[in-house]
């Protein structure tokens, strides 16, 4: 750790300015100098007016100046002519302790500068130390570092973007249902008209508006995504708005654009838009009308060029009946609804999307996996309440559980047991030996379950230890264990 540094005498003016008692050994003026001039930093000696009475030759590369041109000059009339500026040394005279700094100087060079104050018998300030060392290369560096990780984080989402493209999974469909909206789709995407996307949770909404976007006319444009219920309201006003410095605590210094700026030319997809309370269903009805809108905390508004497509799993004309969501708002956001069918309505999809889903796991882990017919078998059987999210979910977790070339049912979860039959016959669901055979599921189930959850004591645990998804713990364990 720097300290102040007491010292009787400066540079001798005598011949002999360093004397070594126990060497015998001394070092002449001239010697000394040489030594202090070969050293590639910067040493540079100040008086306590300021005035330099000292500089080595490191002064030239630094300054482009001669050390005859410095010595002499006080560093307060120096650092106002730019050679270098801030002036550590006249800090240090004020504040009498050591301190360093980075300094610019007139040629554009940057430098780690660290000055020592040398304290007289009284305790007077004597003289200031300053050690100055060129790191003008090392900021080249680390800017070009930065330039760098930039570039490839841009390449980085450019080829996440090519890579995990979500139109063609969006439409990889057989069912004439899906073909008919893909129809609807080519035909409003041009126009700004609103859309509302209706259907379960992972049928595909966000994909489906992506598509919206990508084929209109704002597809060069910004495509904002913000689910509705998954922000508290009070922070979900800040996100959709933005705000200035200071509106609330916690706030950034800098403010901030919220999503309704930001997409500005482009896209804002509202998920879960049933979620929106009152309040804020107001300001985004205000904001469709005017086309304006106010930052958290500000008065100023602001115009806003941007369309608007929502999605809901809920029944929003009921919730409009019911008062729970403005019906001046519905009919502003429904320009045009769009059903999109569960995956159980639409099997024909199934094969479709379990060997793109497939595909891109035999990419992302290097595999060379394939799907037997009878993984397919109980795909088709399997009611997929999470909708295409939880397909793609499984084939990911099938290529990565399976030690074959091909996903086996053994790996599947227990949510999806119940629906595999014998291979070499159909069985029907009424069939006694196929009930006998559920209800000795059903048991194993319920001991696993059971066991697990005695164990572990939260769903989440239980999910773990079984590989299955919490929503699906929670379920089992509501249904084994609520009479218990």
């Amino acid at each position: 750790m720097l300290n102040t540094v007491k010292r009787k005498k400066w540079l001798s003016p005598k011949k002999d300015i360093h004397y070594d008692e126990s060497s015998n050994i001394s070092i002449s003026k001239e010697e000394y100098e040489a030594i202090i001039n070969s050293v590639h930093d910067e040493i540079m000696v100040i008086d306590h007016t300021g005035k330099i009475i000292f500089v080595n030759k490191a002064c030239e590369r630094f300054y482009n100046m001669e050390s005859y041109e410095l010595i002499g000059h006080n560093v307060k009339q120096l650092e106002k002519k730019g050679i270098f500026f801030p002036s550590v040394s006249n800090i240090v005279l004020r504040i009498k302790t050591p301190k360093t700094i980075i300094q610019t100087t007139r040629t554009g060079r940057e430098i780690l500068v660290t000055a020592i104050p040398i304290m007289n018998d009284a305790n007077e300030l004597a003289k200031v130390v300053c050690n100055s060392r060129d790191i003008s290369e090392l900021f080249v560096l680390r800017k070009e570092l930065r330039k760098k990780d930039k570039l490839i984080e841009l390449f980085s989402k450019e080829v996440h973007k090519l890579t995990t493209s979500n139109t063609d999974e969006a439409f990889f469909y057989a069912c004439k249902k899906m073909e008919n909206i893909h129809n609807i789709i080519k035909k409003i995407a041009l126009s700004d008209i609103s859309i509302i996307l209706l259907g379960e949770s992972g049928v595909g909404k966000t994909m489906i508006a992506n598509v919206i976007h990508n084929i209109s006319a704002r597809r060069k444009g910004p495509f904002q995504v913000i689910n509705c219920s998954a922000i508290p309201e009070t922070l979900l006003e800040s996100e959709l708005f933005g705000y200035v410095k200071g509106a609330f605590t916690g706030a950034m210094n800098q403010g901030k654009n919220g999503l309704f700026e930001s997409a500005c030319g482009g896209t804002i997809f509202l998920d879960e838009i049933g979620d929106l309370s009152k309040q804020l269903q107001l300001k985004l009805l205000q904001v469709i009308q005017d086309k304006k809108f106010r930052k958290v905390g500000s008065v100023l508004e602001i115009s806003t060029d941007v369309r608007i497509i929502t999605a809901t799993n809920q029944e929003l004309v009921k919730k409009v009946k019911d008062k729970q969501f403005r019906e001046d708002l519905y009919f502003r956001l429904n320009g045009i609804s769009i059903n999109i069918p569960p995956l159980r309505e639409r099997k024909e999809d199934i094969a479709y999307l379990s060997h793109h889903f497939l595909e891109q796991c035999n990419i992302k882990y290097q595999l060379h996996k394939r799907l037997p017919e009878n993984v397919m078998e109980a795909f088709y059987k399997y009611p997929w309440p999470g909708n295409i999210r939880e397909l793609k979910s499984l084939i990911e977790r099938l290529c990565l559980l399976s030690e074959e070339d091909q996903l086996a049912l053994q790996d599947m979860p227990l949510e999806v047991m119940p629906y595999i039959k014998d291979e070499a016959k159909a069985i029907p669901s009424s069939d006694p030996e196929y009930l006998s055979a559920r209800k000795s599921f059903e048991k194993l189930e319920r001991e696993l379950i059971e066991s697990a959850y005695f164990k572990y004591k939260s769903s989440y645990k239980v999910a773990e230890a079984l590989g299955i998804s919490q929503p699906t713990a929670h379920r089992k364990i509501k249904k084994y264990l609520s009479n218990s």
